[in-house]
């Protein structure tokens, strides 16, 4: 079903929903303008973007509570992400000279204290950050850069065990708002009906890094397998692949679990020692960031005790302690054009040089910043590209990192685990599981692979032992498993509508209504010849592409008349489009316009509906722009 009105969930009636509604390129642009008719209706939206309704309400809950005068609050998965976030309020706001308090509240839910509780019960500790109301633009912007965000499903989880301490008191049972009590009455119906049930959450979480690992898709006899080491009830049946992706079978023969090294031999991957789950994707490359920072502290801290002069942004003695926000940290780079809070993520903690290109001009200008003496930490980069779907050489930049020391952090989102494989030619691999590998739009996760033959790797797992924090809820990882048992027979369905939809109906317009075809074999033939290099032998080019027109009234057109979902997010397992630039970089359209980022760029990520469909929606726009 498409979701046609403004606001709606996208798919519609799906209360965890990752993406929104805005049908049309006029809503797109009121949704950026904050014009109240758009963001009234919103009922929900991106969950690093949109604070989900139910952590609205949990933090209301929260401040009537807790909250001194003035005060706002938001809730993290963990004490350590909070004081992160006080640390990332603090340093912004003393730029200015005006050092906020911040607060921090730790709660705790209740331990299950029988084996039936354990089922729908576990104990769970988040941390509520409260500050002046002046500062709630910095506390959001950490939501929004570092990912480190609390889950829908957990607010819901630890609304609910609130709800069960206050109604001890008649004064809170009286005061229980309908909305409130319908929201609890809904939720304990689910708490003891549909949902299953917590005590499989660790299993789960199990079996989706042993996906990420190694490609499987669980067939029944693996399931039983697992099934038997834990329980004899985790999982009833595997979901039949012909409802998602008609003619692809689910049974894809798997690939075995190492890849080839750069060098050669193999590279074994351990999922349970070399894979990592997080509440987002974001929140991935936000700790790979982390962990980079943290080994450059190591230097830094060694030309401290040595007494050689250095430089730093920090002046107050509590302060120096903090790990990077500038000098005297190594800078990174970000090679190639990528999804905003990547670059958000490496500019606003620490700092960076911006070669925006991600093409051999691009690498022209590293080797300039390499030659000059300069040591820079690591660079990141996309494969390919959001949204311009371009992919850079990494085997060169391998080839620079090996011979100037730095590091090689990838995000492979865009491409997808099946389709290319870059482990080998990085030292970190970060993906959105949000996606593809989810496909249902209803969960927000992410992961990080550690390639075992980095130079990197022994302080990499280091620092995952002694820093990393499990923050993925496990109704969430119970979802995500189910959503992801057939993500690899669902890709290569994507792959080949993607591929027939360009060869059939938008390739012949290029150069016609199309100005130009982003897509990783149609980019430029640098970027198919560096796509072909990391690609998997029976992998594709994924089911991104991006649209720029001559005009902007016929992308307009365009756009408006789709008749599919459109809104944000991507790899869903139906069609969605967004005009791209509007939506993510609306204020700074003269400056990603440098890029390549054209103002009237459409994006769209393939789903499975059947080829012919898509292919009469696509013919349907297309006809319509050429009459304007």
């Amino acid at each position: 079903m498409i979701s046609t009105r403004i606001g709606e969930s996208i798919p519609p009636n799906t209360k965890h929903a990752v993406s929104v509604c805005l049908p049309t390129w006029e809503a797109t642009v009121g949704y950026e303008e904050g014009k109240p008719e758009i963001i009234n209706a919103l009922t929900t939206g991106y969950p690093r973007f949109f604070i989900h309704k139910a952590i609205q309400r949990l933090c209301q809950v929260l401040t009537d509570k807790y909250a001194k005068e003035n005060e706002a609050c938001l809730c993290f998965p963990s004490y350590e992400v909070a004081k992160r976030c006080r640390e990332y309020i603090v340093v912004k706001s003393s730029i200015d000279g005006n050092v906020p308090k911040v607060r921090i509240l730790q709660l705790a839910t209740s331990k299950p204290v029988t084996a039936e509780e354990t089922k729908w019960k576990r104990e769970c500790k988040v941390a509520v950050v409260f500050v002046d109301k002046q500062f709630w633009p910095l506390m959001k912007q950490y939501w929004q850069h570092s990912g480190e965000i609390l889950s829908s499903r957990l607010a819901e989880y630890v609304l609910y065990e609130l709800f069960i301490v206050e109604k001890s008191s008649k004064t809170r049972q009286n005061n229980l708002s309908s909305e409130e009590a319908r929201d609890e009455e809904e939720y304990i119906e689910q708490r003891f009906g549909r949902n299953l049930d917590f005590s499989y959450a660790d299993t789960a979480k199990s079996l989706i890094k042993r996906r990420i690992a190694t490609k499987v898709v669980d067939g029944e006899a693996e399931l039983h397998e697992e099934r038997q080491s834990t329980t004899e009830q985790f999982v009833e049946h595997v979901v039949d692949a012909e409802e998602v992706a008609p003619g692809v079978a689910l049974t894809i023969p798997a690939e075995p679990s190492h890849r080839t090294g750069e060098t050669g031999g193999t590279l074994h991957v351990s999922p349970e020692e070399d894979v990592y789950l997080f509440p987002s994707g974001m929140a991935s490359i936000f700790t790979a960031h982390r962990l980079l920072l943290q080994l450059d502290a190591q230097r830094v801290n060694r030309s401290r005790l040595g007494h050689t002069p250095t430089q730093s942004v920090i002046s107050s003695p509590s302060q120096r302690a903090i790990v990077g926000y500038g000098p005297p940290y190594k800078k990174t780079v970000m090679f190639g054009f990528p999804y905003t809070d990547t670059l958000s993520i490496l500019e606003k903690f620490n700092h960076t040089y911006f070669l925006g290109q991600g093409d051999s001009t691009s690498m022209d200008k590293l080797k300039e910043i390499l030659h000059s003496g300069e040591q820079i930490l690591a660079v990141f980069m996309e494969a390919p590209s959001n949204p311009l779907l371009k992919m850079g050489d990494l085997l060169e930049l391998k080839e620079l990192a090996n011979s100037y020391g730095f590091y090689i952090v990838v995000d492979e989102t865009a491409g997808g685990f099946v389709n290319i494989d870059v482990l080998p030619h990085a030292d970190i691999v970060c993906s959105s599981l949000t996606k593809i590998f989810s496909g249902d739009s209803n969960v927000i996760a992410g992961s990080v692979v550690l390639n075992p033959r980095s130079k990197l790797y022994p302080f990499a797992q280091t620092f995952m032992q002694q820093s990393y924090e499990d923050c993925l809820w496990c109704e969430d990882a119970l979802c995500l498993e189910r959503n992801s048992r057939d993500f690899v027979a669902r890709t290569l369905k994507v792959n080949h509508n993607t591929e027939r939809l360009l060869e059939k109906v938008l390739l012949p317009q290029e150069g016609k209504l199309f100005k130009k075809i982003y897509y990783p074999s149609t980019t430029s033939p640098e970027t198919k010849r560096n796509y072909d290099a990391v690609r998997c032998q029976d992998g594709g080019y994924g089911g991104l592409f991006s649209l720029t027109f001559f005009s902007e009234k016929a992308a307009k057109v365009f756009f408006n008349s789709l008749q599919l979902c459109k809104g944000p997010s991507l790899g869903t397992n139906f069609t969605l489009a967004c005009p791209y630039a509007i939506i993510a970089h609306y204020q700074e359209l003269d400056r990603v316009a440098q890029y390549g980022v054209e103002s009237n760029l459409v994006r769209v990520s393939v789903g499975l509906e059947p080829e012919e469909q898509l292919c009469k929606v696509f013919q349907t726009a297309v006809e319509a722009s050429k009459n304007i």
